[in-house]
């Protein structure tokens, strides 16, 4: 499951992470907090609905299809 304490720990650690972060902070800055709040959602269906490799796909094999979450 996605652990956001050891995600955070790990950026402290990698100078590219910690120069995207900065650019991506500055970018949601200037944001209203609902644009922010819907990005960060954004984020968290992504990771969230990741599949590991060799995990059925939705739709497939008879699989119903994903279907969208609306917020």
């Amino acid at each position: 499951m996605f652990d956001l304490a050891s995600l955070m720990d790990e950026l402290k650690h990698n100078d590219a992470a910690m120069a995207a972060m900065t650019v991506l902070e500055a970018a949601l800055g200037r944001r209203t907090p609902e644009e922010r709040g819907a990005f960060w959602h954004a984020v968290g269906l992504y990771y969230v609905s990741r599949k590991a490799p060799g995990d059925e796909v939705p739709g497939a094999a008879g699989m119903p299809p994903a279907v969208p979450e609306t917020a």
